[in-house]
C-alpha cells in the first residue's frame, strides 16, 4: 500500500503558497501632489534666498526715488496737458477757417 500512496502523492501538486500581501499603490494623483509640492517648497526656499542677496535702499534713497518718480509724474502730466490744450486749440482754429 505504501507503493500506492507514493504513486499517488507524485501526481498531486503541493498546495500553492499565498502570494504575500502587496501594498495599495499610490494613485497618480498623490505621487503628483507630492511631487508638486516639493516644487512649490523649493520654490519659496529659492526666493527667500533670492532676497536675502538682494541690496535693498536705505530710507533716506527711497524717499528720493519716490520724489523723483512723483516730480517725472507730474511733468509729464503737465506736459499731456499742455499738449492736449494746444492740439485742441489747433483743430479749432483749423476747422473755423474751412467754415
Amino acid at each position: 500500500m505504501a507503493d500506492n500512496e507514493n504513486k499517488e502523492d507524485a501526481g498531486v501538486q503541493p498546495p500553492a503558497k499565498a502570494a504575500a500581501p502587496q501594498r495599495p499603490k499610490a494613485k497618480v494623483a498623490d505621487k503628483q501632489k507630492g511631487a508638486l509640492l516639493k516644487k512649490l517648497q523649493k520654490g519659496v526656499n529659492d526666493i527667500r534666498l533670492e532676497l536675502k542677496r538682494v541690496t535693498w535702499p536705505t530710507w533716506k534713497e527711497l524717499f528720493n526715488y519716490t520724489v523723483t518718480v512723483l516730480f517725472v509724474c507730474a511733468l509729464m502730466g503737465l506736459l499731456i496737458y499742455v499738449l492736449d490744450i494746444s492740439l485742441s486749440w489747433l483743430l479749432r482754429v483749423t476747422l473755423s477757417i474751412g467754415a
